[in-house]
């Protein structure tokens, strides 16, 4: 077994220097999933089949190394959030499953406990590195996804790791030091499962009420990631881990959100506007001798049968999502990350030159008279008659002067020129226009 001296990579000796962070460009799901391109992602491996990708071995350097978990480990001291914490076990990554729990963990205690043997996780480590937590809310804007992203750091001694579960939310690993055995089910043992799941003396351990398959139904392969490798496995994907010398890595989790959460706003709305709805069922003095009394039992029938009313409107205008749908791509985008504040305006001059912000797709739905677009906080509205202007401004790659966009209008139903500098200053001062 190889041995490794974690206080010199850890410890109160080891360099504090990082390099710093890379700023975002716009393509860090591209550059992560490369040479598979995004759309090939989102539309046959997300959530669907695993996917490993190998990579050259400086691939993640810019996102994180041993001093980049210093830093975080040294911030982590001061942070009060328990989402923020630390596990450890001293499982080898069994694949037949371990009776060796994981157990809390203490920051001052990492050194000691990697040289006895144990796996750390650091969960939510984005908490403590900010230049982590702009780089996975990125992926989150890029990937267009309604859920929560966070990431996990999981560092792991030779011929230690996990043994075999499968995770409630699609687990996405990166390798950046040493290198790390996998063996995990090709398929998900159950779509978007209810819980986390661990497996033991051939049976399953769940809070599921239905777990899914057994690994001993289902294909597996094994995979060694090397730095610069990258491992991506659907929720309810069974895998064990174990560490081939020190492994350092990341976990870019994405937790799913449930559709009713996107649906409970448009259904409160309209019960708020109804008083049947906001009265709930009739009180009766009837006796309840085995059925629903019927004034109740005739409230239930014309409530849902309204409800059907509201569903079919829905279905035949599906665009009556799209707020709903949109807030979920901005409200709580994962835990510990909060939004930059508004930017105070600058000094423009006619020459100055703008440009979409790289870092912040611009994106926007159109809903009869009005433009929903999406920011880091919240939903931005402007009339439907902006649309063009900002279609042109994502093409403008060189970027654009204020008179310019001023004179692009070629329709009279434009916004007149002091509504144009309103709107483009909104785009400003939330991050989705900069400054060439």
């Amino acid at each position: 077994m190889t041995q490794t001296d974690f206080h010199a990579l850890l410890g109160p000796g080891a360099p504090d220097a990082a390099a710093a962070p890379a700023p975002l460009t716009g393509r860090e799901l591209e550059a992560l999933l490369s040479p598979l391109t995004p759309e090939a992602f989102a539309t046959d491996y997300f959530a669907r089949q695993s996917l490993n990708v190998e990579g050259p071995e400086a691939k993640f350097a810019h996102i994180f190394s041993w001093a980049r978990l210093k830093q975080a480990l040294a911030r982590g001291e001061t942070l009060q959030d328990r989402r923020f914490n630390l596990m450890a076990s001293f499982a080898g990554g069994e694949a037949d499953g371990s009776r060796r729990p994981m157990f809390e963990a203490q920051i001052p205690q990492v050194t000691e406990l990697l040289t006895a043997g144990a796996t750390i996780c650091i969960t939510n480590i984005h908490m403590a590195d900010p230049a982590l937590a702009r780089w996975a809310q990125a992926l989150r804007a890029q990937l267009i996804f309604s859920g929560t992203v966070g990431v996990n750091c999981y560092v792991s001694p030779d011929g230690a790791g996990l043994p075999m579960h499968y995770d409630r939310r699609v687990a996405t690993t990166l390798q950046i030091a040493g290198r790390k055995r996998w063996t995990f089910s090709t398929e998900a043992a159950r779509p978007w499962p209810d819980a986390n799941a661990t497996y033991k003396d051939g049976q399953i351990v769940s809070a599921a009420a239905d777990p899914g398959t057994p690994p001993a139904d289902m294909t597996f392969r094994t995979v060694e990631l090397s730095p610069g490798d990258l491992l991506c496995l659907p929720a309810g994907a069974w895998h064990s881990a174990r560490g081939v010398g020190v492994s350092l890595a990341l976990n870019v989790y994405f937790a799913p959100r449930n559709l009713f959460d996107q649906l409970a706003p448009l259904l409160l709305e309209f019960a708020s506007a109804n008083g049947h709805w906001r009265g709930g069922p009739p009180a009766t003095v009837g006796a309840i001798d085995g059925r629903m009394p019927p004034e109740v039992a005739a409230y239930m029938r014309d409530r849902l049968d309204e409800f059907y009313t509201q569903a079919r409107a829905i279905i035949d205008n599906p665009q009556a999502m799209a707020g709903p749908w949109l807030d979920a791509l901005t409200a709580g985008p994962y835990t510990g990350w909060a939004p930059d504040p508004v930017q105070p305006l600058p000094r423009a001059t006619a020459e100055d030159r703008f440009r979409v912000a790289r870092a912040a797709p611009l994106r926007f739905i159109e809903t009869g008279d009005t433009l929903t677009l999406p920011c880091d906080n919240g939903l931005l509205t402007f009339p439907a008659t902006l649309a063009p202007i900002l279609r042109r401004m994502t093409t403008e790659t060189a970027g654009f002067t204020l008179p310019h966009v001023i004179a692009w209008p070629e329709s009279a139903t434009a916004p007149p020129p002091k509504d144009i500098i309103l709107h483009l200053q909104t785009l400003y001062r939330n991050g989705l226009l900069e400054m060439v």
